[in-house]
């Protein structure tokens, strides 16, 4: 199911597979990635209840052995549409044989976008509908378009930031804790090339900041703030025409990972009957 939702000069088109937002439109502006297969076929996806990949593709919860499809599986499964009208639509999931085969728990996840006056607010929520703690990671995985050489574009932090981001193996599908390389150094601006990204994601697991912008020569771009986030994901396929600015709470595993889901770094955990709120917005600049 396909929905557009329209504010003004604002317009967004969303798809119920993933609940994945495919165009943000601010005053006649495409912010996001057209979804271009021969680079990435993905706009949005959001990433439940998993980040990245796990140490030999397998983790322990209660004490059984599980694999979970990279990114986690709310990608990949049609959503459920609900509560939505001309400028706001919510999305939700609950578990199924598909997801206890992989996560053993009962659960209840949203996805809600929400127009305002120049750009989006998203809100994931998820509910333990378990009898037991639930562990989860929570992701973001937004494309924004990028016209030109990379070179022309950079990011630019509130904070000062000092930055040495782990190693990611592609072959292991693991971050090296002790294989970091320094990205910025008491700076607000990271300037950006297609090279910085050849080996994979730079992962801010380390930030101060809880916003960035993409911004390019004409200092024209988007903000995203994500202020219930603990760490951020940058990445781009390679050479590819548009970066994603990822919100994350958790990540791909490290390579010295105990192997139990609920240690993994950045995770989050519910009581029974918990419920927590997620939100990160899109601004054009």
């Amino acid at each position: 199911m396909d929905i557009t939702l329209k504010n003004g000069d604002v317009s967004a088109k969303l798809i119920s597979k993933g609940a994945e937002l495919k165009s943000l439109c601010v005053k006649g502006r495409e912010l996001m990635w057209r979804a271009d297969p021969a680079f990435w076929g993905k706009t949005s996806p959001l990433l439940f209840p998993m980040i990245g990949t796990l140490k030999e593709g397998k983790t322990i919860i209660n004490g059984n052995e599980y694999r979970i499809t990279k990114h986690g599986f709310a990608r990949d499964m049609e959503l459920t549409p609900e509560d939505f009208s001309s400028t706001s639509a919510m999305f939700s999931l609950t578990q199924n044989d598909t997801t206890k085969a992989m996560f053993p728990f009962d659960f209840r996840f949203t996805v809600r976008y929400t127009l305002k006056a120049d750009g989006i607010t998203v809100t994931y929520r998820v509910r333990n509908d378990s009898a037991t703690d639930m562990p989860f990671c929570i992701g973001a995985h937004p494309a924004f378009a990028c016209d030109g050489d990379m070179t022309d574009y950079r990011l630019e932090f509130p904070k000062i930031e000092t930055a040495a981001v782990p190693n990611y193996n592609l072959e292991s599908g693991l971050h090296e804790e002790n294989n970091r390389r320094a990205v910025i150094t008491d700076d607000t601006v990271l300037p950006l090339n297609n090279e910085l990204f050849y080996k994979d994601v730079c992962y801010f697991d380390k930030l101060r900041s809880r916003s960035v912008q993409l911004l390019n020569k004409d200092n024209s771009g988007v903000r995203v703030d994500f202020p219930d986030f603990t760490s951020l994901g940058v990445w781009q396929a390679k050479d590819a025409p548009f970066l994603c600015i990822e919100p994350w709470c958790g990540s791909a595993d490290f390579d010295d990972c105990s192997g139990v889901f609920a240690e993994k770094r950045g995770i989050e955990i519910l009581k029974p009957n918990e419920e927590k709120a997620f939100t990160y917005s899109i601004t054009a600049v």
